[in-house]
This record gives structure tokens, C-alpha cells and sequence, in this order.
């Protein structure tokens, strides 16, 4: 069983692998209900998948059949399962975040699920799912990406905007358009293939996740552009004979005209013709 808060296609997909992954390889067919996360168009036998769900089933080998509409007793075993982890696991259980759940859940299911006495199977379900392993196929070596990939434009602020949650980035990209990969558990902004924030996903509806580095330096930029506004910015002071020493313009004798203001030796002792205004 793999969790998440929400059923669109960005969290069907790692759910698919992840279930698949604790399975312990692919079986031949993937039955399915009707849902808007996998289906793009029709029902039933005429459903027609989303791309990116063909293309994941393409990778693992995997065949999906999507179910009939008004068919419950064709996923009577698996409400019923549902059935179960809402009675037996979910009740008076506290967690974090979603990985949280995720790892109570993972430990719950090898500690108490799987030594339970199935009628249905005859025996435990630890017991029944070893002899099912022995007819899976193997994950492929390398697993199918199933990240979701997006591109926002950055706000004034220094936020992109992904899922209706806010994340900030470093000053000095608004306006861009950065490239957004977002998986199950964390937002992964890059500009130009070069990793720019790595944020927690949340999924709380308007939130804004803010990182410590990103805040520091947002008000060290609007500190900066408050003083240049207000004039208040403090220039070192600059030694002009040094220009003089690259010209080769400082001379040994001292000049009866006298240094200039800056310190420096006039034009005609270092060479220059002199100009006179006329």
C-alpha cells in the first residue's frame, strides 16, 4: 500500500511503482478502476490510458485492464482490504508527514498484516504472498522516472508556485523560468540544469515552505537595494596614483609645480605635453 494526498496522474504513477516495488516484481495484468488519473478518454474496455501511463506500463511490461463501470464485485478484494486498513491500521494512529505514514504503514504490514490467518487464502497472508513472488516477473534494472517535470516562472518575491503551494528560490530569478521536478516527497527547482532549492513537498493548499539559506539572503538583497535607494552606501576611498605608477608617471625629482590634488605628479614632469587654454 502506498499513500499520498491526492489522486491525480503525479501520484498514481510513484504509487504504481511503489506498490510494485513491495510486491517484489510485475505481474502480467494491472486491473484498475475508471479513474481520471489513468484514464484520458472513454470506460471500461474502451478506456484509453493517459500517455504517461502507457508509456510506465511499456517500461515494466505490464499490462492494464481497466475495469467495467457499475462492477463492484470485479474489486470486491480490494475494498475489502481498504476496509481493513481503515479499521485496523489508521484508528487512534498519529504521524508526521507522509513519509511517516508511509514507513508506520511499511512496518505495520510485515509485523501484523502479513501474520494474520486469511480464510480466503487458506493460510497466512506472509505465507501466501511468498508462493505469489515465485510467479512475478523481475523490476526491470533500471526503474521508469515517474517524477512529474514542469516549468514556472518565478514570482517578484522569489516563490514558484507548484500545486497551489508556494516554494521559495535564491534572489535574483524573478522573472525566470526555472524547470520544477516533483515526486511524492520533495519540489526540486533547477535554472539552466543547475540545482537552485530542494524543498519537502506540502500539501497544504496555499502554504508557503521557505528555506533558511533563501530567507537570508532575500533580506540581505532588500537591505542592500534600501540603502542604494536611500543613498546611504558607504565607497572606499580611491588612491589615484596607482593609475599614475601603471603609466610609469612617477618621477624621483619633485615637481616645481607641486603635486596634484590627488597626490600624483603633473602631466609635464611624467611627459605629457603640456595644454594651455587659449
Amino acid at each position: 500500500m502506498v499513500y499520498s494526498f491526492a489522486r491525480t496522474m503525479a501520484e498514481l504513477l510513484p504509487a504504481i511503482l511503489g506498490c510494485l516495488c513491495r510486491l517484489g516484481g510485475v505481474p502480467e495484468v494491472l486491473f484498475i478502476d475508471n479513474d481520471s488519473a489513468a484514464i484520458a478518454s472513454g470506460k471500461g474496455r474502451h478506456a484509453i490510458l493517459h500517455e504517461e501511463v502507457a508509456a510506465v506500463a511499456g517500461h515494466l511490461g505490464l499490462k492494464i485492464v481497466v475495469l467495467e463501470p457499475a462492477r463492484p464485485e470485479s474489486k470486491g478484494q480490494v475494498e475489502r482490504t481498504v476496509e481493513y486498513l481503515e479499521t485496523s491500521f489508521l484508528p487512534l494512529r498519529h504521524f508526521e508527514s507522509l513519509v511517516d505514514l508511509q514507513e508506520q504503514s511499511d512496518a505495520w504490514t510485515a509485523e501484523v498484516a502479513h501474520r494474520r490467518h486469511h480464510r480466503r487464502v487458506g493460510g497466512r497472508v506472509g505465507d501466501a504472498l511468498a508462493v505469489e513472488r515465485g510467479h512475478l516477473r523481475g523490476l526491470p534494472a533500471v526503474l521508469p522516472d515517474v517524477d512529474r517535470r514542469t516549468e514556472v516562472r518565478v514570482t517578484k518575491d522569489g516563490f514558484v508556485r507548484v500545486a497551489d503551494v508556494d516554494y521559495s528560490v535564491p534572489p535574483g530569478l524573478s522573472g525566470r523560468r526555472l524547470q520544477v521536478r516533483v515526486s511524492l516527497t520533495e519540489v526540486v527547482v533547477h535554472c539552466e540544469g543547475n540545482e537552485v532549492a530542494r524543498h519537502a513537498r506540502s500539501y497544504v493548499p496555499a502554504d508557503v515552505v521557505l528555506a533558511p539559506a533563501h530567507v537570508r539572503a532575500l533580506r540581505q538583497a532588500r537591505e542592500a537595494r534600501s540603502r542604494l535607494r536611500d543613498g546611504d552606501v558607504e565607497l572606499p576611498k580611491i588612491d589615484l596614483t596607482r593609475y599614475d605608477a601603471l603609466a610609469g608617471a612617477i618621477s624621483s625629482a619633485p615637481s616645481p609645480l607641486g603635486p596634484s590634488a590627488n597626490g600624483s605628479e603633473p602631466l609635464s614632469e611624467a611627459g605629457f605635453p603640456e595644454v594651455v587654454a587659449r
